[in-house]
């Protein structure tokens, strides 16, 4: 895989070795962003433990979705070691980012590159820019109006999901903006895609309104991050396992409560149709 190149440094044959405060510092970085990305756990340690052995370290992580614990020590001298904590983000998805931090694990480990050009190849990553928002609000409304057709729904069930999505995609921009709780953006989120669905149901753009309005909120639905408990589960991570699977039901039934509002408002059912 390719990784993305940062401005070009002169690469060093052997790095020297590194300050024990300055390695812990970057791990640090390195994994939550791994984790707050969508990474799962066996990939964060691994990628983390690659670094930190090829700067001549011993790590060890415990991993939590609201905290990492990092403990840092010096192959050659036991006395020499370092324990610290990160608090990390809420968790979200960026599958390109996780592969180029991947890469540039074996890059660190492969090349020998310093502690400084590896810094500056973090950065440039995670700098890069997601997927542009007028790309996103073209693409993820059509892709989630398209699963419509998989229930069943009628031309107007795909309009209706489509503007609904489009609006509940601008407004997640914005309750990101201004920081507010992932579980208040799920629900409310849900609330306004569905309800906009439920309008155009209304208008009589649909005559299938379950398909409009429980179709609608598919796209909020963390599915990777799901999988992502069980892969934990599976590699013997299980606490961390649950503790996704944990924070993922809480997720969904917060977008449960979105579309229960709408339905309490409307007085439709998406059970009878």
């Amino acid at each position: 895989m390719n990784l993305p190149q940062a401005p070009q440094s002169q690469a060093q044959s052997a790095p020297a070795k590194m300050p024990i405060e300055q390695v812990c510092d970057f791990l640090c970085s390195y994994a939550s962003t791994l984790l707050q990305n969508g990474a799962y756990t066996a990939r964060i340690i691994k990628c983390t433990d690659r670094i930190g052995r090829n700067y001549g370290y011993e790590v060890h992580l415990s991993i939590f979705l609201q905290y990492i614990t990092l403990n840092i020590t010096d192959v050659h001298d036991y006395n020499n070691r370092r324990t610290q904590v990160i608090k990390n983000t809420h968790l979200g998805m960026n599958l390109s980012l996780i592969s180029n931090l991947s890469a540039l694990s074996w890059q660190i480990y492969d090349e020998n590159i310093s502690l400084e050009e590896a810094r500056e190849h973090f950065a440039y990553i995670c700098e890069q820019k997601h997927l542009p928002i007028a790309l996103g609000a073209l693409i993820i409304p059509l892709g989630n109006a398209t699963f419509c057709k998989l229930f069943d729904g009628d031309f107007g069930a795909l309009v209706c999901i489509f503007v609904g999505t489009l609006c509940g995609f601008f407004m997640r921009q914005y309750f990101k903006k201004i920081r507010l709780d992932n579980r208040a953006q799920m629900l409310f989120s849900a609330f306004i895609v569905s309800f906009v669905a439920y309008i155009g149901v209304w208008l009589g753009l649909s005559h299938t309104p379950d398909v409009a309005i429980g179709g609608s909120i598919i796209y909020l639905i963390p599915g990777a991050l799901i999988l992502n408990a069980f892969v934990d589960i599976i590699h013997e991570h299980t606490l961390m396992g649950i503790n996704r699977l944990i924070n993922m039901m809480v997720l969904l039934m917060c977008a449960a409560a979105g579309v229960y509002l709408t339905l309490a408002i409307s007085n439709v059912s998406i059970l009878n149709g």
